[in-house]
């Protein structure tokens, strides 16, 4: 068990100097971390959205124990707020946000192959907080208000899952109260665990088993997580302000066995962070850690 954290992979001096910067990054379900680097030229002033011009070139690094390989992605169209890895070594990026043009809208994310060359693109709904994939490719989503409360039909239940052609796949049914914005995912050997509050005073941890499709929602003992892992009844959990809590779930109940404050050089990143079969990945600065729950 690793009891704090351990650095696992950091942007190299070679890149900095060369001006590539991190603008997004996951973990799969293989626990492979994925990092996305674009030009600084590229970028636009820090809070905009888009967070780089569109159509913009890249490559994302994808480090794992058997080492690091890199990616070309060129004029990619999506923007990329959310990364993600597939099967056959493919990747997925979505923007958060969907355009509408009159009646229809378009597509908001795009596969890319191994070699980074486009397959397609597909809509995943509008205001998309939360996106993690599974091992068979499934794409676990929640979703903000303005997705949920607006037009877009994929976002209405506030949670779902589709596919790499943008099907829905899973629908919640029976949730305690009725979703608000979505905090964070993970995934767990066959299922998926999605954070999520109905209102900013308490938050909700829905599981989804993705064979059958039930659904179980506990709650959530951090009330806005950055990020979680989980793993049988053990859970870690990471708040913005860096603590790092540790529970076992006991019956529907989590019980806190103990906590940690961060102290990794770098900011934090206090957007997301990603759970991997028991394993919490985060990023601070330009650095990226790894600890099991």
């Amino acid at each position: 068990m690793i009891a704090h954290p351990v650095e696992v992979w950091r942007l190299s001096e070679e890149d900095r100097r060369a001006g590539r910067r991190a603008v997004a990054w996951t973990v799969g379900p293989g626990g492979e971390l994925a990092v996305l680097l674009v030009p600084e030229q590229q970028l636009e002033p820090a809070g905009s959205w888009p967070p780089v011009r569109l159509p913009f070139d890249g490559e994302v690094v994808v480090a794992d124990p058997r080492g690091a390989w890199r990616v070309p992605l060129s004029g990619a169209g999506v923007p990329p707020d959310h990364l993600a890895l597939l099967p056959g070594n493919r990747m997925l990026l979505a923007g958060y946000r969907a355009e509408q043009v009159g009646s229809d809208w378009r597509p908001n994310a795009a596969v890319y192959g191994a070699d980074g060359a486009l397959e397609r693109e597909l809509a995943l709904g509008d205001d998309v907080g939360v996106l993690v994939t599974d091992r068979d490719g499934r794409i676990w989503m929640a979703y903000g208000d303005e997705g949920i409360y607006g037009d877009h039909p994929m976002a209405a239940a506030g949670l779902r899952a589709a596919d790499t052609h943008g099907r829905v796949v899973w629908s919640p049914d029976k949730l305690p109260s009725f979703p608000l914005e979505g905090l964070a995912g993970a995934t767990d050997g066959r299922s998926a665990w999605l954070a999520w509050y109905p209102s900013p005073s308490v938050s909700h941890l829905t599981r989804i088993d993705a064979v059958d499709r039930r659904s179980t929602t506990l709650p959530c003992p951090v009330r806005l997580p950055v990020g979680f892992a989980v793993h049988g009844g053990q859970g870690v959990f990471l708040s913005s302000d860096g603590e790092l809590t540790w529970y076992q779930l006991i019956g529907k109940e989590w019980k806190q066995t103990r906590r940690r404050q961060l102290s990794v050089p770098g900011a934090l990143d206090r957007v997301r962070a990603h759970g991997r079969d028991g394993a919490l990945w985060f990023r601070a600065g330009d650095a990226w850690y790894r600890v099991e729950a």
